[in-house]
């Protein structure tokens, strides 16, 4: 490619092309295809393959890792909001007053059990998230 001078409207473009001994035989990269990926193939890709029953009877219901991820998070809220009610002294919603006997170990209860029980949900949901997404490399072909 050359340099022009004067005004022109064209773009100048450079363009590489490699070409390796291996690449002009077909044969050989055939082999890193896979058969549902090849023109001739009437195989549907993995993700459009249809699998009604891909979940055995005996797992039952899924809990989705979303909904285990916002359990914590209203979880968490909760407890910390208990830890903010007890050190102000001012209940939120009027249910139970400050000088109440049942006050401070209700939120005792909600603050040392809601944050480990938060964890737990969180844990879980990266748990279900992992699993989730090794199912779905499965269906992929990986």
């Amino acid at each position: 490619m050359g340099t022009r001078i004067g005004k022109s409207n064209s773009s100048n473009r450079f363009v590489v092309v490699g070409v390796t001994q291996g690449s002009t035989d077909s044969s050989k990269s055939d082999e890193a295809i896979p058969s549902w990926a090849k023109p001739d193939s009437d195989e549907p890709p993995p993700w459009a393959r249809d699998q009604p029953n891909n979940n055995t009877s005996g797992q039952g219901f899924v809990i989705p890792f979303y909904v285990y991820l916002l359990a914590s998070a209203i979880t968490a809220i909760a407890a910390i909001g208990s830890i903010f009610e007890y050190v102000n002294q001012r209940p939120v919603f009027g249910v139970l007053s400050s000088d109440s006997v049942f006050y401070a170990p209700l939120l005792g209860f909600f603050t040392f059990t809601g944050i480990p029980f938060s964890g737990f949900l969180w844990f879980k949901s990266v748990q279900a998230a992992n699993k989730e997404a090794e199912e779905q490399d499965k269906r992929d072909g990986y």
